[in-house]
């Protein structure tokens, strides 16, 4: 069975391409920064209205901090652009990577003084 597309639809099939590519794009890396990061394969709903619903982790990165950050940076897609009339409701997939700056604990005030007094 072949699935066929008018061409409105298939139009917004591309437009949403765009606007999750635009939404999940790589996140930037300041050199002299460590970061942990990882990619983390998505599968969605996206009815005719551009709402995006049914977001699941099909493949982790292996943190589930960069998991949420990657559903985040999904989410931040929305509004997607309408469906033409009659449009279907779609799941679609999404690779995203993303990175996020591994944070030092830092020392209190307190043994920051007695450090640079000794």
């Amino acid at each position: 069975m072949t699935h066929t597309h008018s061409f409105d639809e298939a139009r917004w099939i591309a437009a949403l391409g765009t606007a999750i590519d635009r939404a999940t794009a790589a996140d930037p890396i300041t050199p002299g920064i460590r970061y942990r990061s990882g990619t983390a394969t998505l599968a969605f709903c996206v009815d005719a209205s551009g709402a995006i619903s049914d977001i699941r982790v099909i493949e982790g990165s292996g943190d589930d901090s960069l998991d949420r950050r990657a559903i985040a940076k999904l989410r931040r897609a929305e509004p997607l652009p309408q469906g033409p009339a009659g449009a279907a409701r779609r799941t679609h997939l999404a690779v995203v990577q993303v990175a996020e700056p591994v944070r030092l604990p830092q020392q209190n005030d307190e043994k920051r003084r007695i450090l640079t007094i000794a």
